[in-house]
């Protein structure tokens, strides 16, 4: 469950979302959606909020960082809209014919047929559904069979692959060996495709990201800095919300 804060840092009045989790440690994250905490059960308020006091200077330095980056544009679902495909791009054809929603590829081209009747915000979410199922499916046979394979290299057994809408996360990776991955990957290059899918495999063997984790995903991806801090990079330039 995740709670909300506040606190006073230097001048300004900065609100916070605040997860307890089973770590020893309180962790920062700093991302579009403002700062995040994560904090031993044990652990008090008083005591998180002077954590972030010491914090201060990184937290509003990362925070103007963050309102500086150019916002991610909202698609309209119009014909002639273009939508990242693996390091690519698809381009979207909208046609009113028929009842139901379809989605048809042509190579670089996407077409969805869409209700005639069907208008404003019912007609957008009735295209970006389509479309989300169409990245959801391909991408269960693009990514799982890459999961897989760098599970095997680690020997260790994946339950299942899910391919699932997230908000926040790209991957996560269950104590089952269930791992589930955001249909929005597809819109980034292989070699970043596979960073976070060797990154979630690493899982499989350490729970965490401590320097045991990261030198498991060394095993399977020599070159991870590169792809992560370009992830990183990427990671801004999408563009459908």
């Amino acid at each position: 469950m995740t709670q909300t804060g506040r606190i006073r840092l230097g001048d300004k009045d900065i609100p916070y979302a605040l997860r307890r989790s089973t770590r020893r440690t309180i962790g920062f994250v700093i991302n579009r959606d403002g700062l995040s905490v994560t904090a031993p059960q044990r652990v008090s308020v008083r005591d998180i909020e002077a954590a972030l006091q010491e914090k201060s200077h990184w937290i509003l330095g990362k925070l103007a960082a963050w309102a500086e980056r150019p916002h991610q544009r909202e698609l309209a679902y119009v014909t002639g809209e273009t939508l990242p495909w693996l390091g690519g791009e698809l381009k979207l054809q909208v046609e009113p014919r028929g009842i139901r929603t379809t989605l048809r590829r042509d190579g670089d081209r996407v077409l969805v047929t869409v209700d005639p009747e069907a208008s404003g915000e019912l007609r957008r979410r009735a295209i970006a559904s389509a479309l989300m199922r169409h990245y959801k499916r391909e991408g269960e046979h693009f990514m799982r069979p890459r999961v897989e394979a760098f599970a095997t290299r680690l020997e260790r057994p994946v339950r299942k692959v899910v391919i699932r809408d997230q908000k926040r996360r790209w991957g996560s990776c269950a104590p089952d060996g269930t791992i589930r991955l955001n249909w929005r990957l597809m819109g980034f290059p292989e070699n970043l495709v596979d960073y976070v899918c060797a990154h979630e495999a690493a899982h499989l063997v350490e729970h965490n990201h401590s320097p045991a984790f990261w030198k498991t995903v060394e095993r399977i991806m020599p070159d991870w800095r590169i792809h992560r801090d370009e992830m990183r990079r990427a990671a801004d330039l999408w563009t459908w919300v």
